[in-house]
């Protein structure tokens, strides 16, 4: 529930997408008597999720530029009260009470401003180092992650005509084998966008169902209009959903798909909002399934033609020569003194190694000092009893190696030599 108490917005319960029109209402309200501030009151909220959290954050920038001041009292709850501040809500709701976190997450982006194509490049690749340390992933699925939300973000860039910028949050759920990811901004919106090359729109909802059409754009100088489109097929075809936000509109896609079934459907509906929970800009929340088994090049098929993009595992873990992929320690943010960090990036080298199944992986160790024996055991010992002895040796190669840091992964693939010679592994699953 959220409710007005003059100029106080109070959110009680579970901060949803189902929040986000009591809140546009009430925020209508506020405006409407002439309220100059407006506090957010969270104090009583049970749960909040990035769906209902990432509308909120552009609205706050709408508000600022009618210099309408807003403040926000956090959950009394402390864990929640954390999570306000470690995802950055509480930054970009309340700038000036709250500041940024810095903090790492190992399975979460927290949200991001990106104002720039340098910032925006920096989150791409941020959002999907996150994805490939914590789930290993089919080619195609690596290929449509980057794909999809390069795209979205390129779109607040060029289309969306806001100082503020974007924002973008990212979730991974490896129980469910989703990632989850939002992008908003408090931009023209895209009725506003689309007139400008289609002047008989007259509704968001009709603007919405255009973008989500394959080439159709406000202008071919700015784009081929397929961003909204693939990332919607891209979601839809690995058994995800997808929903946009813009104005008055919003319209969610969801997979109807059986594992059985031959075709890719999708549930389609659209909800009109009223003209009191209007949104000013737009909101793009997509959630992909990564364990479904499409071709992305007909995912991106647009008029017949197969189409395979140019991904990360190329452009940045490639060699020059094209014959090896590396992955390069000493830039990996995950330090080298835990279990956990070691986990993480010997799912990203399993990552690395099928995406290029006739590539050897370089582990380049330059500038790493020293590493704990746990980290060791947990990236190469653990990979050397998965691979096996052979597969290990003709496809990893460590390269780069301080003597300290050689002798401790020497010793980590010696014992687990062991552990498989006297059987005490016992067939576990690492």
């Amino acid at each position: 529930m959220v409710v007005r108490e003059d100029n106080r917005i109070r959110f009680t319960g579970r901060v949803n997408p189902f929040a986000h029109r009591q809140f546009m209402r009430c925020l209508h309200d506020c405006l409407q008597r002439g309220y100059q501030d407006v506090i957010l009151d969270f104090s009583e909220c049970e749960a909040a999720f990035p769906n209902g959290m990432i509308p909120l954050l552009p609205s706050a920038d709408a508000l600022r530029r009618q210099d309408i001041d807003l403040s926000v009292r956090l959950p009394q709850a402390s864990e929640l009260a954390r999570l306000f501040r470690n995802a950055n809500w509480a930054h970009f709701l309340d700038p000036d009470a709250y500041e940024k976190s810095d903090t790492i997450h190992d399975r979460h982006l927290a949200a991001q401003r990106f104002t720039n194509w340098v910032e925006q490049q920096r989150l791409v690749n941020d959002f999907m180092d996150v994805v490939m340390r914590n789930m290993t992933l089919e080619r195609d699925v690596i290929a449509g992650l980057e794909w999809a939300i390069n795209e979205i973000t390129d779109n607040v860039l060029n289309h969306a005509e806001c100082a503020e910028g974007g924002f973008v949050q990212v979730s991974t759920f490896r129980d469910a084998r989703k990632v989850a990811f939002g992008v908003a901004d408090s931009g023209k919106g895209i009725l506003e966008s689309l007139r400008e090359g289609h002047p008989d729109l007259r509704t968001d909802a009709q603007a919405i169902g255009e973008a989500m059409k394959a080439g159709v754009t406000r202008s071919a100088d700015v784009g081929q209009g397929n961003g909204i489109a693939g990332a919607l097929r891209i979601s839809t075809m690995s058994k995800g959903s997808f929903q946009i936000t813009s104005g008055l509109a919003q319209v969610v896609a969801r997979t109807d798909r059986k594992p059985e079934d031959g075709d890719f459907g999708s549930d389609v509906q659209v909800y009109e909002r009223r003209e009191s929970q209007r949104f000013t800009g737009t909101v793009v929340y997509a959630e992909i399934g990564v364990d479904s088994r499409f071709h992305l090049s007909e995912a991106l098929g647009f008029q017949g033609e197969p189409h395979q993009p140019t991904d990360i595992i190329e452009l940045q873990y490639q060699t020059e020569e094209g014959d090896a992929v590396v992955l390069r320690l000493s830039e990996e943010s995950t330090g080298f003194g835990s279990r956990p960090a070691g986990r993480q990036l010997r799912t990203k080298c399993m990552n690395l190694l099928q995406a290029e199944p006739k590539k050897p992986l370089l582990l380049d160790w330059t500038a790493v000092p020293l590493v704990s024996s746990s980290f060791a055991d947990e990236l190469v010992g653990k990979l050397f009893a998965s691979l096996g002895p052979l597969a290990f040796s003709a496809r990893v190669k460590n390269v780069g190696m301080e003597a300290m840091v050689r002798g401790l992964v020497d010793k980590a693939i010696m014992q687990r030599v062991a552990q498989v010679a006297d059987g005490s592994m016992g067939g576990k699953d690492y």
